[in-house]
């Protein structure tokens, strides 16, 4: 792939925890100006390869660029910061601050010394809230809110922080049908405003629908890449998910949406 056309580029990574290997030499490219999902079993590795890109984990071997000039691995870290943004899969809320203060830590990348906002962090700090459905809530302590409301505002954050790379690990997680489909709708217009988005999925038929391409990953390797149309089978689904599914047509998308197959239920009842 032309290296213009690549968002992420990584070469033969190694990555773990402790003593146990989680991912062993997996290149991918990611496209740039895409949305991409991460699909596979739970434990597969997906959580892991989003924080080796994020720099949250280290490798032991390998290399992950941004782009032709970032190395991730080396650059320093408000370059990163100001390059990609991550929602990680698990969140720890400060306590006693309000939804405002939270959501302005996306702009921590572009403070000057004396981390004063500036009326360009002010205007993105609204934009942000605005566009994840949080602005009603912006003087509101992030200790009285909802599961869901809450994980709204953390991707508010990561819209504040105006990077070019997102990086979502399950990010529909406590939120209901309805704003799971506001999110996954914002993700559209915010890829084609241009930002490339990677965001790790549970629900098959929601990654089909707004993904580009997908990676199917399974114990830390990738099993295949392509788009919805390509790689999202019934033999992929009965190997990988071990799940036995019907694939058709979704008739609003018409991508690929996978039917699990009708099991026969035995009840009995007590006389």
């Amino acid at each position: 792939m032309n290296i213009e056309q690549t968002a992420i580029s990584i070469d033969t990574l190694d990555v773990g925890y402790a003593t146990k290997t989680i991912i062993s030499n997996l290149n991918l490219s990611i496209k740039k100006g895409k949305i991409t999902a991460l699909i596979g079993p739970n434990g597969c590795g997906k959580s892991t390869l989003l924080k080796s890109i994020s720099r949250l984990l280290k490798p032991s071997a390998g290399s992950i660029h941004l782009g032709a000039d970032i190395d991730v691995l080396t650059c320093p870290s408000k370059e990163i910061a100001r390059a990609l943004a991550l929602l990680p899969q698990m969140t720890q809320s400060p306590e006693g601050i309000t939804v405002k203060t939270l959501v302005a830590f996306g702009r921590a990348p572009y403070l000057n010394q004396f981390g004063m906002l500036k009326e360009e962090d002010h205007r993105q700090i609204e934009l942000a809230m605005c566009r994840a459905g949080v602005s009603e809530l912006a003087n509101d302590y992030i200790d009285q809110l909802s599961g869901g409301q809450l994980q709204r505002v953390w991707i508010a954050l990561i819209l504040a922080q105006d990077t070019d790379i997102l990086l979502l690990d399950e990010p529909t997680t406590y939120l209901d049908i309805c704003h799971q489909y506001e999110l996954l709708n914002l993700l559209v217009e915010l890829n084609l405003a241009g930002k490339t988005i990677v965001i790790v999925m549970h629900d098959l038929n929601q990654a089909c629908r707004y993904a580009d391409e997908l990676v199917i990953m399974q114990k830390g390797e990738i099993i295949d890449i392509g788009t919805p149309h390509n790689v999202f089978t019934e033999k992929m689904l009965r190997d990988v998910f071990n799940f036995e599914a019907i694939v058709i047509n979704d008739p609003e998308a018409s991508t690929p949406m996978s039917v699990a197959r009708a099991q026969k239920v035995v009840k009995s009842r007590a006389a």
